[in-house]
């Protein structure tokens, strides 16, 4: 299970290890707590029946809302990286900061007791971005592992068939300092991680499945995409491998604490 933030988050962080995970034969869920901005102009009165009661230049209504949108090219993005199941949870973008931490916590309990995951990827607490979405919805998802495990724990608003489930694995997204390095002056500002991962996936061919992935989000990266502009080496570069730290387990960790597994599956039957 891949829990983000946003439309878009699933593909430019997590498309590899989704496209991985599907390819090997596992049942990939991706719950998407947000769908974007609300576009404020679906609440314009619509024009009467003719048009003749709305300046054409001045005053049209964009009927295909961002949100709708992000969503469609959400559910494009996975189609291609193989998941089964998207969950959207419907909060607002840019609000989860002010949203009941507490309930927030709970609806990602629910997924995860109905689709009992054995690995959990989401964001670290630096949010990869500084991204307050980002970094909110860590500090959920991590309690969220913890709370569906607990028999108790939201029993009275959650379905009575989703008994209490410990995922195996939580895993966080890491953009290492020295991988932004080689991008030079193309290295967005206030990006990366400041711990040190301890799994490295590499992509090989499904790194172009995750670019493919990536290209079906239009609204955030153009017709031409984020790396029109880059030269096929130094894209080919950057997505070529995918890096996650080992954040919380269900299962006897090593004395590295994870570092040196070779697969987000490793200890697992």
């Amino acid at each position: 299970m891949v829990i983000v933030a946003h439309p878009g988050d699933e593909a430019f962080g997590f498309g590899g290890a989704i496209a991985g995970a599907a390819a090997e034969g596992a049942y990939v869920v991706v719950v998407c707590v947000t769908r974007g901005w609300f576009d404020p102009r679906l609440a314009d009165k619509p024009a009467a029946p003719g048009g003749k009661n709305r300046d054409l230049k001045l005053g049209q209504v964009n009927w295909r809302n961002l949100d709708t949108v992000r969503e469609d090219e959400l559910r494009r993005s996975v189609a291609v990286l193989g998941v089964r199941v998207v969950r959207m949870l419907d909060y607002a973008e840019g609000e989860l900061d002010r949203a009941d931490f507490d309930h927030l916590v709970g609806r990602i309990v629910e997924p995860i007791r109905m689709h009992r995951p054995e690995v959990i990827l989401s964001f670290g607490p630096d949010g990869i971005t500084g991204d307050p979405d980002h970094i909110v919805l860590s500090q959920a998802v991590r309690a969220a592992y913890q709370r569906a495990a607990e028999p108790l724990a939201y029993e009275s608003v959650i379905e009575e068939d989703q008994v209490a489930w410990q995922a195996a694995k939580l895993y966080e997204l890491v953009v290492p300092k020295s991988l932004l390095t080689t991008l030079g002056p193309r290295a967005p500002e206030d990006y990366g991680s400041e711990v040190e991962p301890t799994l490295a996936l590499e992509l090989r061919d499904l790194a172009q499945m995750k670019l493919a992935a990536i290209s079906r989000h239009v609204s955030q990266t153009g017709s031409a995409g984020p790396f029109h502009d880059w030269g096929d080496e130094l894209r080919d570069a950057y997505l070529s491998t995918e890096y996650y730290r080992l954040a919380a387990s269900a299962l006897p960790v090593p004395a590295s604490g994870g570092a040196g597994e070779q697969s987000l599956f490793d200890g697992l039957a």
